[in-house]
């Protein structure tokens, strides 16, 4: 894939399970704390299965940094798909 600027992007997109999640504060605050992660595209937030779908690109950011962030947004989480 690439970007508009022709550069080639290397996307991934991951699934984490995190159990604290129970409302629209958690997805918001979520969200919030993900996306300001460089190279984050999306955030994807489902409260009643208590995951998150991240997409992003590999080349900017890793799995280890948004598993970093849930943990000190205080959602600790893990990966099951991705």
């Amino acid at each position: 894939m690439e970007n508009r600027e022709g550069w080639s992007l290397e996307v991934r997109s991951v699934e984490l399970s995190a159990m604290d999640i129970s409302c629209n504060h958690c997805k918001n605050t979520i969200e919030n704390g993900i996306t300001g992660i460089a190279g984050v595209s999306s955030v994807e937030v489902d409260i009643e299965a208590k995951r998150v779908t991240v997409v992003f690109d590999e080349s900017q950011a890793k799995t280890d940094a948004v598993l970093a962030e849930m943990e000190e947004l205080g959602y600790p989480a893990e990966v099951i798909a991705g």
